[in-house]
């Protein structure tokens, strides 16, 4: 079930790489499953200390299967959409920080799966776009990640024109946090994953935790559930070896 998906892994890093290229890497049912499927499994290790998600070919991502698409109805719908959020969910539950490496079109559904990573890192040649208003359908799930990340207005702009983004303005307008040429895409992500992986394991899964909190939580108890955060981290062998002068 593996055939839409590739990964590699070094060190307790593993790249998901969507390996449909001959379709711009569509989201298909199949490629989502098994994407799904995929980061479900590496989740399970307490080895695992960071995951990048990348296209295979000329593009991240050109969005859902338009095919596929063709062929719902009011009946099959919900379930289709149901499946592509569990894939972004499955990123965004991921205890480890997740780096969208984008290169190419990131379109739609691809769009959403990068905005349910926790960095994303793109090419000077990508662009991004929800043009899902366009072909009749709002964009949904994971688009609503996005007034988050770039702001009310944007979201809006982003979301009512179906509008094409350079990547020069996406970084911007903070929809990606780096820029790179193609060829340099890995070594532009490695100074992150670096980072990562020097860090504590278990302040970094926590750190993840807590992020994830605040974005349910008033201030207040955002800042309660850090106060508790604080105290278990003392819990730890690995915190009082690296306070060791």
């Amino acid at each position: 079930m593996l055939e839409y998906i590739k990964t590699a892994s070094n060190h307790g890093v593993v790249e998901v790489i969507l390996n449909r290229p001959e379709k711009h890497n569509a989201l298909s049912e199949l490629l989502i499953t098994n994407l799904t499927k995929v980061i479900r499994d590496i989740s399970s290790s307490d080895k695992l200390r960071c995951v990048i998600v990348s296209g295979a070919g000329k593009g991240f991502s050109s969005g859902a299967d338009i095919d596929e698409l063709r062929n719902l109805n009011y009946k099959n719908a919900e379930i289709f959409i149901r499946h592509l959020h569990g894939a972004c969910q499955a990123v965004r539950d991921c205890p480890v920080p997740v780096i969208a490496k984008v290169h190419g079109p990131c379109i739609g559904a691809g769009l959403e799966l990068a905005v349910s990573c926790d960095l994303r890192c793109a090419s000077y040649t990508s662009t991004f776009s929800m043009p899902e208003v366009q072909v009749g359908i709002p964009s949904v799930i994971e688009a609503a990640l996005l007034p988050r990340l770039v702001g009310w207005g944007k979201a809006s702009e982003i979301l009512f024109t179906g509008k094409t983004f350079a990547a020069e303005e996406a970084m911007k307008f903070g929809l990606v946090e780096k820029l790179a040429r193609p060829s340099e895409l890995d070594s532009a992500i490695e100074e992150w994953i670096k980072s990562i992986c020097s860090a504590s394991s278990s302040a970094i899964r926590a750190q993840k935790s807590l992020m994830h909190q605040w974005e349910q939580l008033t201030i207040n108890d955002a800042i309660e559930s850090g106060v508790s955060y604080f105290k278990e981290s003392y819990k730890t062998d690995e915190l009082k070896t690296k306070l060791k002068v």
